[in-house]
């Protein structure tokens, strides 16, 4: 779930003040510190790509799709029904076996994250370990070498000399690191940090949560080397995000030509700079992003209108706020747009506000780039769908919830499914921007990718993608056949994993 972050928020606005979906059309330019009126811009339906230089990369600042750009909700998806055609589309964009495994997964022996079931998940990651030992010894060796350095550090060199017992010296390790839970001072997991720690929530039964810890740990650790091989950069990316930040993914998801928030500024660690329109056009407020972080972790809205009680009117207060937020502190940001959730559609329980997430995560197959899951994160609390009290699967095929995450984590295994049947127009055609955004990387390691976006009355919106590194094992690990069928996809001849 690293990086995973949605938002509630006001529509993409003109400079005049008027709400619509727009974009900013202009000539290209690189981002400036000062402050441009909305004299200076006129925001259009349909818009060529401007191009700005963030971080020594060259990315798109389209910002955002109009829904004439493709189709918005009120378009032949909303009938209710899949004709052949689209039926036919949907079928070509998800990845066969896998896709249909992971949509009707139960578990094996007992309720999910029962006793039996944690530990049939267990023993299925140890399980992949030993045959990546048996059929690739010295890649592993390398593998399993960087991984322990880099959670590790020193004492990583020990793990890696009890290779041929790694995952019981993993789950050791974790045995530990539980038992410094209970110490004065101690500091939480770098999972129970953000908002996103309903992703991680452990069972009731405290057997089943130590499994689940152990589950954890090796499933990351063979899933990662099941989905990367030994690639050094991939690697790096189970830890932190050096290439794929927040303006990676843009220039993915605008070489797909798909809806994202207008990005109006960015922030590079000691200044702001305006991007397209400026901080000063519109009516908007903002939401600020750090570009390498996860979980929505130092994630910061900003509230447009001073004279009526909010954060900022232009580029200068802007500033003075980042500047003022020591998580800002040397770290680049971006800052986009509110942008506001369908009130046309249901995606929600009666009761929440219509704030959710789609999690869209595609993975490269042998066959291409497809669509192995769509998950709904919805019935939120708050701002964020990290707040979400409910998650459901939609399949593409009919664009409908067919059934609850209850496999995906405890919290979602108790949760109240009101949703079921509830179709979701607009989602084939996501599930297509985000194949044709993965497909868009060069990246040779990018094997899974994690795409957050959202239903607004205008189609689909992206807000970003995810190295998968986290989500992808919940799924590799969830049956034996599950777990056989993504070896057949990941390993052999055609494989789409680097060698």
């Amino acid at each position: 779930q690293r990086g995973a972050w949605r938002r509630r928020c006001a529509k993409s606005c003109r400079p005049d003040g008027g709400s619509s979906t727009r974009l900013w059309s202009g000539s290209p330019t690189t981002p400036s510190r000062t402050s441009g009126g909305s004299s200076a811009c006129m925001c259009q339906a349909e818009t060529p790509a401007e191009t700005v230089t963030i971080n020594q990369q060259s990315v798109m600042a389209t910002n955002g799709r109009s829904a004439r750009n493709g189709s918005g909700l009120g378009d032949s998806h909303s009938n209710g029904h899949s004709n052949g055609k689209s039926g036919s589309m949907a079928e070509s964009l998800t990845a066969g076996n896998l896709y249909h495994m992971a949509l009707e997964a139960k578990p094996v022996l007992g309720d999910w994250f029962s006793i039996a079931d944690t530990a049939t998940r267990l023993g299925l990651a140890i399980l992949a370990f030993y045959r990546h030992l048996l059929m690739q010894p010295l890649a592993l060796l390398r593998f399993a070498h960087s991984w322990n350095l880099q959670w590790y550090g020193w004492k990583g060199v020990l793990l890696t000399l009890y290779l041929p017992i790694l995952p019981f010296a993993l789950m050791a390790a974790e045995l530990i690191k539980r038992a410094g839970e209970y110490l004065p001072g101690a500091e939480p997991d770098w999972k129970m940090k953000g908002p996103g720690r309903v992703f991680f929530q452990r069972p009731d039964s405290f057997v089943a949560s130590i499994l689940w810890d152990f589950y954890l740990a090796v499933s990351v650790f063979s899933g990662s080397f099941l989905q990367y091989g030994d690639d050094k950069m991939a690697l790096v990316h189970t830890l932190y995000d050096e290439i794929c930040v927040k303006e990676y993914w843009y220039t993915l998801l605008d070489a797909a030509q798909a809806r994202r928030p207008r990005q109006l500024a960015t922030w590079d660690g000691r200044a702001a700079h305006d991007v397209g329109c400026g901080v000063a056009s519109g009516g908007c407020n903002l939401v600020a992003k750090i570009s390498d972080s996860y979980l929505g972790i130092g994630d910061k809205i900003l509230k447009r209108g001073k004279a009526a009680g909010g954060d900022f009117d232009d580029l200068d207060d802007v500033q003075r706020l980042l500047e003022a937020d020591p998580q800002y502190a040397g770290k680049q940001a971006v800052l986009c747009e509110f942008v506001s959730p369908s009130k046309a559609v249901t995606v929600s329980s009666e009761g929440f506000s219509n704030v959710h997430s789609l999690d869209i995560v595609t993975t490269r197959t042998k066959s291409g780039v497809k669509v192995l899951t769509v998950l709904l994160w919805t019935d939120c609390s708050d701002w964020s769908s990290h707040s979400c009290e409910a998650g459901y699967l939609i399949d593409v095929h009919s664009e409908t919830i067919v059934a609850p995450t209850a496999w995906y984590s405890p919290y979602f295994a108790k949760q109240n499914s009101k949703l079921l049947g509830v179709r979701l127009p607009g989602v084939r055609e996501a599930c297509a921007k985000a194949v044709a955004a993965h497909e868009a990387s060069e990246l040779p390691w990018l094997t899974t990718v994690g795409w957050d976006a959202m239903i607004t009355d205008d189609g689909v919106y992206f807000f970003e993608g995810n190295v998968a590194a986290y989500r992808t094992p919940r799924r590799i690990f969830l049956t034996p056949s599950i777990t056989r069928a993504f070896f057949e996809e990941f390993r052999g001849e055609g494989s789409p994993v680097p060698s």
